[in-house]
């Protein structure tokens, strides 16, 4: 080896490059991962959090700690790369936080507007969820735009739990879209119950 190509002891290495000397740096593995992630780069960030997953545990727990990064981009990309895994805190993570990935994703608008089109019992599920996760979000003026589309039975019928059992504000979204339908019948019995108050039921 010629002088200038022989490593220094104070010089950089990458991870399991054999021994390494006191001093240097490791540049791989999940501590490289985490200093590429404090990159002012997005594609370098990106980047780092889809090697993550070759990291086993540690990598996945990288990537749920960006799950509720500022950059919407990030958060869709983590969501991407760990919705298929089928480690049990993976999936109890996302079951947990998952829904936060439709209140603020980058095309919520179009997300929400296909679900109320659809009008399952999951997207009627999803819809009132986004109700109650995440008030910064903001999507209150969004779900009922898009509970209004909704028009198939089953989701009629699971609007129509939420106007019995669910939390104040997805009772209200509930009676609003009774109330447009002029189905005075359920919100009289809503009212009857305790649900709902009169004005909420029948104000103009």
């Amino acid at each position: 080896m010629l002088k200038h190509e022989r490593p220094n002891e104070f010089d950089a290495v990458l991870g399991n490059q054999g021994v390494v000397t006191q001093g240097s740096m490791i540049l791989g593995g999940v501590e490289g991962l985490k200093q590429r992630l404090n990159s002012h780069s997005l594609q370098v960030k990106i980047a780092a959090l889809e090697e993550a997953v070759n990291y086993g545990t540690a990598g996945l727990q990288v990537l749920l700690a960006y799950l509720d990064d500022r950059d919407l981009q990030i958060q869709n990309r983590v969501y991407e790369l760990l919705e298929s895994r089928s480690e049990p805190f993976v999936i109890e993570h996302l079951a947990n936080n998952g829904i936060r990935r439709y209140t603020r994703h980058k095309n919520r608008f179009d997300l929400f507007e296909q679900m109320g089109k659809r009008g399952t019992t999951a997207d009627v599920d999803i819809m009132m969820e986004s109700l109650e996760c995440d008030p910064h979000s903001s999507p209150y003026k969004l779900i009922d735009y898009t509970l209004g589309l909704v028009n198939r039975s089953t989701g009629k019928e699971r609007i129509e739990y939420y106007l019995f059992n669910g939390t104040q504000v997805q009772r209200n979204y509930a009676a609003l879209y009774f109330k447009r339908l002029g189905e005075m019948g359920i919100l009289t019995e809503a009212v009857r119950m305790g649900c709902i108050d009169r004005v909420q039921a029948f104000s103009k």
